[in-house]
């Protein structure tokens, strides 16, 4: 690594150990201190790479957005799973946003980002807002997918993409969801009340087509 050039295991060392210290216990703001004891850095290491704990939680915020956000944009892209067909890709996408709430690697990280001392940050809004537009964007894209080959007659893109995502963070914050039991119930009410919304035509038990019910 050339001489002056932050380190990128620094920084996640710094990021890391910010995420252990919001999600354990603690009374009052995390100090910065705490986080460089808990990274075994120096201040100097933390502003070559922050300029304020409100940058490194908005970052934090990124993080972990852009994570999930490739995984949902794999389902929309052109070599998903299950071919083409955006029935298959919205079942697909709202599977795995209700892995969330059972997946112990990812869920830790998104309850962080949403605390309140997260939420204090300065720019958090802001910040959220284009994190909700970036995870959202794959399933506009599917929606329209929808709407041009006609399975989904009734969409408009990006009012029901934001319409069913928000919808799915409300069942995923609902205390219900820690029953796992509940999860699959959840799911199942969203992807109800999406197939309604769009106008999807699905075969009933007895064999002939109806709107979704």
């Amino acid at each position: 690594m050339p001489s002056g050039q932050p380190s990128s295991e620094e920084r996640d060392r710094i990021v890391e150990a910010t995420f252990a210290c919001l999600a354990e216990p603690h009374e009052g703001p995390v100090h910065v201190s705490a986080i460089l004891t808990r990274a075994e850095v120096s201040s100097r290491a933390f502003y070559r790479h922050f300029e304020s704990k409100d940058d490194l939680f908005l970052a934090m915020l990124g993080q972990v957005t852009e994570r999930l956000a490739v995984e949902l944009d794999e389902i929309a892209g052109p070599d998903a799973a299950g071919g083409p067909d955006p029935l298959t890709r919205l079942r697909a996408w709202l599977d795995r946003m209700f892995t969330l709430a059972s997946d112990t690697e990812l869920h830790p990280y998104l309850a962080v980002v949403d605390c309140d001392e997260m939420r204090s940050a300065k720019g958090y809004r802001d910040a959220r807002e284009q994190s909700r537009a970036r995870r959202e964007s794959s399933l506009v894209d599917i929606l329209a997918m929808g709407r041009e080959d006609g399975s989904f007659p009734l969409t408009e893109p990006e009012s029901d993409a934001i319409a069913i995502a928000a919808l799915v963070s409300r069942e995923l914050t609902s205390a219900r969801i820690y029953d796992p039991a509940q999860i699959p119930v959840a799911r199942a009410r969203v992807e109800r009340f999406a197939l309604r919304a769009l106008g999807v035509v699905v075969a009933n038990t007895v064999g002939s087509d109806t709107t979704a019910q």
